[in-house]
């Protein structure tokens, strides 16, 4: 489906919306407009893992994946490699001058296991981690950091806000399923750029999910071809209109969410972004059953297929998708959490 042809649907929605609201005051189920709209942009691709968002009341997505597997340690782009779960991501970024490492799963077994064990499957080696980013301060993000930053002794960067979050979590105990923080070492800010041997990455902060959650553009080529990934840093939307949680993981609310995505898709619009990746694979397809997602294409692609993570109208379509839900979100806060019976939208993840 064209982007202009999408446009024009969300369009034609919102302005359905507005002549049908009753004439004695706003229509308080009217973000059932914007779930519509989500729907219809996601078709049958996108639809199971990315309308989770658009649920009322909001789910958790990460408890939907049920069982968690490994992935198994691939090769997405020439410089790009996925080593994670169907639950949580990372990835690894090989220069000419060393490796970049994103994020590193739940806790220390397995950033061991799954991060530093696909390195050696796929031929890397560990001791050549430079830089260790990590897009937002929660634990299943950083809980294997520690672990990598002591063993291997990267540079390890997060955003001054959420390295000052995460300084407030009680430490953590023997059998936790989440690792500790690592030490502070370096504050990522925004617009920084980051270059390591011939790969720069730019970052931005996109408060939201966290305070300090950093959103990046990440250069990549397939088969030498050039291409530019967009990586949105923290994917649920907050629960409130403003900031809310507790100390050590706190969001900055779905007004400073629907803020930071505008901005950071206008930044990948003009930066000719023209694939995206995630830190849940579930958000972006990238392994969730071994059969249907990206990496599954990806191993069954022949040379004259097109790279099944490089597709302007895919890229598109997920954006939009996260703009609808957004609005829902925020129009079904503002309208008093009415009940919605039956729910809008079927989140399993697990299929």
């Amino acid at each position: 489906m064209a982007v202009a042809t999408l446009s024009l649907i969300a369009l034609s929605a919102r302005v359905d919306a507005q002549q049908s609201a009753p004439a004695n005051g706003p229509d308080p189920m009217a973000f059932l407009d914007h779930v519509t709209n989500a729907k219809l942009i996601a078709a049958d691709d996108l639809a199971a893992r990315n309308l989770v968002d658009c649920n009322m009341p909001p789910e958790s997505a990460a408890a939907a994946v049920g069982t968690v597997t490994d992935a198994p340690p691939t090769k997405i782009f020439d410089q790009l490699y996925y080593l994670g779960m169907n639950s949580v991501t990372s990835w690894a970024i090989v220069t000419s001058a060393g490796i970049i490492q994103i994020d590193s799963l739940d806790n220390p077994e397995e950033a061991q296991r799954i991060i530093v064990g696909g390195y050696k499957k796929l031929g890397l080696d560990p001791a050549q981690i430079k830089y260790l980013i990590l897009t937002h301060g929660h634990n299943d993000h950083f809980g294997g950091s520690k672990y990598l930053q002591d063993t291997y002794h990267p540079r390890v960067l997060m955003s001054a806000i959420d390295w000052d979050m995460v300084a407030k979590l009680p430490p953590a105990k023997p059998g936790d399923k989440f690792g500790p923080p690592p030490a502070r070492d370096m504050d990522i800010t925004d617009g920084q750029k980051l270059t390591l041997g011939n790969t720069t990455i730019t970052f931005y902060i996109t408060p939201g999910h966290t305070p300090g959650t950093v959103s990046m553009l990440v250069p990549v080529t397939d088969h030498g071809q050039a291409h530019l990934l967009s990586f949105w840093g923290g994917s649920a939307i907050p629960r409130e209109l403003g900031p809310t949680g507790q100390p050590g993981r706190m969001d900055a609310g779905i007004l400073a969410y629907k803020q930071s995505f505008d901005r950071f898709f206008k930044l990948g619009e003009d930066a000719g972004a023209d694939g995206y990746i995630a830190n849940h694979p579930y958000r972006d397809q990238t392994y969730t059953d071994g059969k249907t997602d990206r990496i599954a294409k990806l191993a069954a692609r022949k040379p004259s297929d097109p790279h099944p993570f490089i597709d302007r109208g895919t890229y598109i379509r997920y954006y939009m998708i996260s703009v609808e839900c957004i609005e829902a979100q925020e129009a079904w806060v503002r309208a008093g959490r009415p009940p919605v019976t039956p729910p809008p939208l079927s989140t399993s993840i697990s299929k």
